[in-house]
Formats: C-alpha cells, sequence, structure tokens
C-alpha cells in the first residue's frame, strides 16, 4: 500500500537515525516494516497519523533503540570495507603495470577508507536523518561526492608523482600474473560469500585496462591504449550510477 510522501519520509529518517546507533539491521527493518503497514492501514482509512510522523525521529527512536540488539556484524563490515578498498586501490594498478607498493600507496589507501567509511557513517546518513528523501540530501551529497572524487584524482596524481619511500617495484610479468590471480581470487570469494556485486565492480575496473592491454599489444603508453581505459571506466561508472538509482526506486515501489 502507498504511504503519503511524510510518512515515507518519516520512516527512512528512523531507518537512519536507528542505523547510525549501530543497531542490528534485520531488527530495524522489521520494525520498519511493522511501522510501514501500521502507517498505511491508517491513512488508507483516513485516520489522522500525525502524532507518529510529526514526532522527532531522535524521541521515536529512542522507544526502540534500548529493545534493538546491536549490529554484531559493524566489525566484520569494517574488515570487509578495508580489504575490498585495498582490492580495488591495487588490483587495476598491477593489471595496467603501474603498481608500484609506496609510502604514498600506503597514505592514500588510508586516506580513501577514512573517506568512504566516513561518508558511509556520517555523511549519508546523517543526511537521510536531518532531511530523509528531500533535495537537499541529494544536493549534500552531490557536494561531498564531487569533492571526494576531486580528492581521489588529486591523490592519485600525487601517489604516481610523489611515491615517497619505494618498497617494491615489480616487473611487468610479476604485476599481470599477481594481478590476475588476485582478480580471480577475489571474484571467486564474492561468488562463494554471495557478494557478487562487489565482484562485479572489480572486474568493471579491470575491464577497460584488459581490453586496452589486448588492443594495444601490452603497450601502457600508448595514447590508444588511455582513450580505451578512461571511455570503459566512464561507462562502468555511468552504469554503476544508473543501477544504483534503478535499484533504489526498484525496491522503494515494492515497498509501497
Amino acid at each position: 500500500m502507498m504511504l503519503s510522501d511524510k510518512a515515507e519520509n518519516f520512516l527512512i529518517k528512523l531507518k537512519a537515525e536507528l542505523l547510525l546507533r549501530g543497531k542490528n539491521e534485520t531488527e530495524i527493518e522489521e520494525i520498519i516494516d511493522e511501522l510501514h503497514d501500521h502507517l498505511a492501514i491508517a491513512e488508507a482509512n483516513n485516520e489522522d497519523v500525525s502524532s507518529i510522523v510529526n514526532t522527532p525521529i531522535k524521541a521515536y527512536a529512542d522507544n526502540f533503540s534500548e529493545e534493538l540488539s546491536r549490529d554484531t556484524g559493524l566489525g566484520k563490515f569494517i574488515y570487509y570495507l578495508a580489504t575490498f578498498l585495498i582490492l580495488i586501490f591495487i588490483i587495476p594498478r598491477m593489471i595496467d603495470n603501474s603498481f608500484t607498493l609506496s609510502l604514498s600507496l600506503i597514505l592514500y589507501i588510508t586516506f580513501g577508507y577514512l573517506l568512504v567509511f566516513i561518508f558511509d557513517l556520517i555523511v549519508l546518513k546523517k543526511a537521510i536523518v536531518r532531511w530523509g528523501d528531500n533535495k537537499k540530501t541529494y544536493i549534500v551529497v552531490g557536494i561531498w561526492s564531487v569533492t571526494a572524487f576531486l580528492l581521489f584524482i588529486g591523490l592519485e596524481w600525487l601517489t604516481r608523482h610523489y611515491p615517497l619511500v619505494t618498497f617494491w617495484n615489480p616487473s611487468f610479468i610479476t604485476n599481470i600474473i599477481m594481478g590476475s590471480i588476485l582478480l580471480v581470487i577475489s571474484v571467486i570469494i564474492t561468488i562463494i560469500k554471495k557478494q557478487k556485486f562487489f565482484g562485479l565492480i572489480l572486474i568493471g575496473l579491470c575491464l577497460p585496462e584488459i581490453i586496452g592491454l589486448l588492443v594495444t599489444g601490452k603497450d601502457y603508453t600508448n595514447t590508444n591504449f588511455l582513450i580505451i581505459s578512461l571511455i570503459g571506466l566512464i561507462i562502468f561508472n555511468c552504469a554503476f550510477i544508473g543501477y544504483t538509482i534503478y535499484a533504489y526506486y526498484k525496491d522503494k515501489r515494492s515497498k509501497n
């Protein structure tokens, strides 16, 4: 059943608030589903639900906070996120033969992890709690995303031009072999762990480099290789954003 925009926004904010408090996501979903059905029935019967949807989110979350268990999967999430980010920073570099283990790369990966972690746990959820499904949320997330993207580009340039201290500079053959093995193992693990989405991201990031490798005959300095890689990454990013938007609205429609 359909909910009014105000009721829908209330549930979105409540879910984000409970997630920020580190509560179990499965239990949160159960509460949100129950509230969704309750509000939908009440609105269908023209009953006044203002006493619920006008309640401050933090005050309403307090009613459930003590009943919900803490999310024991947070540590696992942090571990998986760190591992995944290390892989997406390293594997494509090995495939395009630009991988060098340096102090600047280690700092880059660490900063990238903190940037993604801060975005997920603070910027995104805080914006949702404050504004819900509102234009302000999208503006804040958009500004943060563009800023983070520019920071990554700047850090990428600094990492490649100022390695600070180089610990290991593998050969072309070593890079290709290790990169290919890591890619295959990583994809298999994501399939076993039922996290195919992350495996597809890894493949999507490496595919432009692999195509460029085949077309240019291992010449990474060739202009065609750079063009192919760039076009491939742009297509992948557009497809990723398109899928994310599609999945969001599909999930939203199914709940209504």
